[in-house]
């Protein structure tokens, strides 16, 4: 690109920035926001008829969401959760709203710590032995849920969501 058509850019630029109104108001992780950004520098990128490097693959070391798993019962790893005893709790659950048709969580596990909390009451229920929360975060995309477990329960918010999803259960 010759200086003369990176002039011409920067003008087009300068002459666009006025019309550019979206706030950057939201709250998400960082790496969400991270992807954000880089979807607004894009469009611009387009929209300016720049020719980027990779175009269509926005990264920038932002971390993209996982997809979550669709439910496979010859998965060994959710072997565990699979169980006849286990479906019966996946049943309860269900009916109590913590979790949908598909087993993901619902909005009353909206948080990591509440996801991690309602594992981890499955885990004991069903004595499923170490990695315990293994099965769980391949179900439903998410890791470090026994960090956010460990972490979470110095919360009484959390001891409180942990024996309403006990007795749930029962």
């Amino acid at each position: 690109m010759t200086s003369e058509e990176i002039a011409e850019l920067l003008k087009a630029a300068v002459q666009a920035r006025p019309q550019v109104t979206q706030t950057f108001n939201f709250n998400a992780p960082v790496g969400q926001q991270i992807a954000h950004v880089d979807r607004i520098e894009a469009h611009f990128d387009k929209d300016m008829g720049m020719q980027i490097a990779n175009a269509g693959e926005i990264n920038h070391g932002a971390q993209q969401p996982r997809p979550r798993k669709a439910y496979d019962g010859d998965k060994d790893v959710l072997a565990p959760i699979n169980t006849p005893e286990a479906q019966q709790l996946w049943k309860k659950a269900m009916d109590a709203g913590w979790v949908d048709a598909e087993r993901q969580p619902t909005n009353r596990l909206s948080t990591k710590a509440a996801k991690a909390v309602f594992a981890n009451v499955m885990i004991e229920r069903l004595n499923i032995p170490q990695p315990g929360y293994e099965p769980f975060e391949e179900l439903w995309g998410v890791k470090g849920l026994q960090n956010s477990y460990s972490s979470g329960m110095g919360y009484n918010v959390n001891m409180d969501k942990k024996e309403e999803i006990k007795d749930s259960l029962r």
